[in-house]
């Protein structure tokens, strides 16, 4: 068979068809061919029965006779066999449509001995029948007449037919079948051939296109429009490759914006290192610049850090354990551990909790880097003697925490994409000059794996507000550890 889809398609439905065909007419032509005898025989004997009947009821009645011969006429005639009168000698008393199949000469009174007997039967003829040719149908009736009130036998009536021209009536029909399935298997061929067509023209393109896709060409789209299986492979592979040329690209872009984060710092490293080396930074300067090597070694630190955490979140490795946490005392150590940065920009600070202790569900190292994140965010964007509000409320089923700073704000145009990595606006959040733009992608990205939402609020010139939300005890996760 066939390498091309095409190929294999056309000729399997092609072989189905012809099979199926081949099987269903042999299978008529058996069964049609017993029916037809089956009701031509039971037909024949009817006639043989009706004519006997008849001819009984008339046999002595001289003005019948002409009539009773028009009867047995038309039953020849109508049926297409010959019909025999036979006295008890086995004399024809009368016939009609004779054939050359019976041979008068050789009737003798053998051949309906048992109707003179009261018998009725019917049979095929055989070899040793001299009289009646072979493979002809035979039917014989005793004519029976009632003389002074008692039945006597006055002779028999017999009916022949050729079993060829019996037949003759399966092949006619089976002639019409044929006609009508070679008519039927034209048009199932072409079909077949559009349906094949119709099957491997996408799958051909589906193949040409991921061939593409393979050797890094994310351009490419399949235009499909049908609802069917192969319209929702093709759906699905242009949305794959949708999804690679945006993995691709964020690829790329994180690759760049990586090799940016890093050769910042270290030029400044290795510059500042050098001339402390070379003698270029004299001695009253070299502490003021061995700091800000600290500086910027902290920097690769943290950005070091935040990569390995964004890779073992977005991998999966890492492990929550979930349980019972006071996310208001989370959020008042977070608040005294940024108290120097606070006091520096003499900003004010107003803490809000609807209750002393307020419990949550989540992973604690997790939901402290979130409060840690987000408070260094607003304290780094709040202007001096500006506010810091910290809030904690429990609404149904879920706690609240909302950290908000005075300030510029987020525009409209940047607060959709700062949860995105690296992303850099002037106004957004913990993406200055000193950050790496990891900072919210991973806050996000923890909140997200605690099934729950984080947003940020904004107005430009007065304030910015991230909320986030955790479950409460009983709320639908057990204190237990799970896979994240």
């Amino acid at each position: 068979m066939g390498k091309t889809l095409f190929t294999r398609v056309f000729l399997t439905t092609v072989l189905v068809i012809l099979l199926s065909c081949i099987l269903s007419t042999t299978l008529l032509y058996s069964q049609l061919g017993n029916y037809i005898v089956r009701t031509e025989s039971e037909e024949l004997e009817d006639v043989t029965k009706r004519v006997a009947e008849i001819t009984g009821q008339f046999i002595d009645d001289s003005a019948a006779q002409k009539w009773l011969f028009n009867h047995i006429e038309t039953q020849s005639r109508n049926n297409r066999c010959s019909i025999f009168v036979l006295n008890t000698n086995a004399e024809i008393v009368t016939m009609a449509g004779a054939g050359d199949f019976i041979n008068q000469d050789k009737l003798d009174v053998s051949l309906i001995s048992r109707a003179l007997e009261g018998e009725s039967y019917s049979y095929i003829s055989g070899d040793k029948t001299e009289a009646i040719a072979k493979n002809t149908f035979v039917a014989v009736e005793p004519i029976t007449a009632t003389y002074n009130g008692e039945p006597l036998i006055m002779g028999a009536v017999m009916v022949c037919k050729p079993m060829p021209q019996i037949q003759q009536a399966r092949n006619e029909v089976m002639g019409l079948m044929v006609t009508s399935q070679a008519i039927a298997i034209m048009i199932a061929f072409l079909f077949s051939f559009m349906l094949a067509r119709s099957i491997s023209r996408p799958v051909s393109k589906l193949s040409s296109a991921a061939k593409a896709v393979a050797s890094g060409d994310f351009t490419k789209r399949i235009d499909y429009e049908s609802k069917d299986e192969i319209g929702e492979l093709i759906y699905s592979f242009n949305y794959m490759t949708g999804a690679l040329k945006e993995i691709d690209e964020a690829r790329s872009s994180f690759v760049s914006n990586v090799a940016h984060e890093l050769r910042t710092p270290m030029t400044i490293i290795s510059g500042f290192v050098e001339g402390i080396i070379d003698g270029t930074i004299s001695e009253d300067e070299k502490d003021k610049y061995l700091a800000i090597v600290l500086s910027e070694s902290r920097r690769l630190g943290r950005l070091v850090n935040d990569l390995l955490e964004t890779s073992r979140l977005e991998s999966g490795t890492a492990k929550l354990v979930m349980r019972q946490i006071d996310i208001n005392e989370m959020l008042r150590k977070g608040v005294i551990s940024y108290e120097n940065a606070i006091t520096q920009k003499k900003l004010n600070v107003e803490i809000e909790f609807k209750r002393e202790h307020s419990f949550a569900i989540g992973d604690e190292d997790s939901i402290y880097r979130v409060i840690m994140n987000l408070l260094d965010n607003a304290i780094k964007y709040a202007p001096e003697g500006g506010y810091i509000k910290v809030r904690s409320y429990e609404s149904g089923r879920k706690v609240e925490v909302s950290i908000e700073n005075s300030g510029e704000g987020i525009s409209e145009r940047d607060i959709s994409h700062i949860w995105e990595r690296f992303y850099k606006a002037d106004k957004s959040r913990g993406m200055d000059k000193r950050g790496v733009g990891l900072g919210l992608y991973l806050v996000k990205t923890i909140i997200s794996q605690h099934n729950n939402r984080i947003w940020a609020e904004s107005k430009e010139g007065e304030y910015t507000r991230f909320i986030f939300t955790l479950d409460r005890p009983g709320g639908g996760i057990k204190k237990s550890e799970q896979q994240s």
